[in-house]
């Protein structure tokens, strides 16, 4: 008897799907019961350089893509979901496309019908404008796409991803929940925010901030102005920069720099590492509340590497000044510092809890003992200063 009814209720489940097959009506297995429609408006309106495209939508992709042209070209893909395959099609009678001139700008907007429960309607934009204008864009849920313009871009979505690329003109994207991609931006300032996906930058020019609340931060290949990069639980990556000022922090996660220069650099990590190899900058300021520091190949005048609970290792090029600045401390772990050859000044190596060994030649003053050394390398007016709560402290 069960064999049969389970026969039963496959025979019923087939000869439905079948019916529906046969009536052309898209369902969608992830939302039972509700028929999809969808149909294509195109609309055409003159657009001069200079002038400014302003996109939104409530819920659907924006896709816009600059060209060597004098007219905007808008592609809307209309799509509407209700319980019968009749009323979807109903609903998409209803939506008109407009094109609205109000002096120099151009606004593309969608006018839909009231909508009850269990029915919806999105509308997306594929649209192909001059090269030389402005943007501003925006969805409340949906994807975010520009490409080879030239103009102050501004884009912003409460729910999905933004991809820039090609981007001549101050740029600022922002997306509440969703990931920004953004590849060849050149303009005045360059703002990102994500308040919960990850940001990816490269060849970027002209002075940038990049914030992502819960997401990894990465920018390469960049220069031309100041670097802001910031992440509330992320990790935050740096590699082949040039900057003015550079800071880079992260709440709780690493943070890493390869291949940067600039006037000065500010790394921190609340609860991570900080590594960095290859930099040179007039001052070097790096630190981690509960991690390790690690830089190498560093060219610098003025140094500080903090740990709160963690190690530090540090090596200096033969290009560093000999009246070296350098603030070293660490409050648990071990230091570990190699000075550039050409050294000359104070040195100050002390520990509460551990060794301290030295392998350069120091005029002492005062009393040495295993746990400090005090004194002078030359006759110059660098000041090395090394001290670790409780750890060991080798200078090089």
């Amino acid at each position: 008897m069960a064999s049969f009814r389970t026969w039963r209720s496959v025979s019923v489940s087939l000869c439905i799907l079948s019916l529906v097959t046969a009536a052309g009506c898209d369902v969608e297995m992830g939302n039972w019961g509700q028929a999809r429609h969808e149909k294509i408006v195109a609309r055409h309106a003159a657009l001069a350089a200079g002038d400014t495209l302003d996109v939104h939508t409530a819920s659907g992709s924006v896709h816009i893509t600059g060209a060597d042209r004098t007219e905007c070209d808008v592609i809307a893909t209309i799509t509407a979901r209700a319980p019968s395959e009749e009323e979807a099609r109903e609903l998409l009678e209803q939506v008109e496309i407009r094109l609205e001139q109000a002096g120099n700008t151009l606004k593309v907007r969608a006018d839909k019908p009231k909508l009850r429960n269990n029915r919806s309607i999105s509308v997306s934009y594929a649209i192909t404008a001059p090269r030389q204008i402005n943007v501003e864009c925006g969805s409340s849920y949906g994807s975010l796409k520009l490409a080879n313009l030239e103009g102050t871009v501004g884009a912003k979505t409460s729910s999905g991803s933004i991809t820039a690329e090609n981007i001549r003109g101050t740029t600022n994207l922002d997306t509440s929940y969703g990931s920004i991609e953004c590849t060849d931006v050149s303009g005045q300032e360059v703002t990102l925010h994500s308040a919960s996906g990850s940001i990816t930058a490269s060849d970027i020019k002209g002075t940038a901030r990049m914030n992502s609340a819960y997401g990894s931060v990465r920018c390469e290949r960049f220069s031309d102005g100041d670097l802001s990069l910031r992440s509330g639980s992320g990790r935050v990556t740096i590699s082949d920069a040039r900057f003015g000022t550079c800071e880079a922090s992260s709440s709780y996660g690493s943070v890493t720099a390869t291949n940067v220069e600039g006037r000065s650099a500010k790394l921190h990590s609340g609860s991570g590492s900080v590594d960095v190899t290859e930099a040179a900058a007039e001052t070097l300021d790096m630190s981690s509340s509960y991690g390790r520091v690690k830089a190498v190949q560093i060219t610098t005048n003025d140094l500080k590497a903090h740990s709160g609970s963690g190690s530090i290792h540090v090596e200096c090029t033969s290009a560093c000044p000999a009246e070296l600045k350098a603030d070293v401390k660490t409050s648990y772990g071990s230091v570990n510092f190699a000075a550039p050859p050409a050294f000359s000044g104070r040195v100050h190596l002390a520990t509460s809890y551990g060794s301290v060994q030295a392998e350069r030649p120091i005029t002492i003053s005062g009393k040495v003992t295993k746990k400090k050394i005090a004194g002078t390398i030359g006759e110059g007016n660098g000041n090395l200063r090394l001290e670790s709560s409780s750890g060991s402290i080798h200078l090089k």
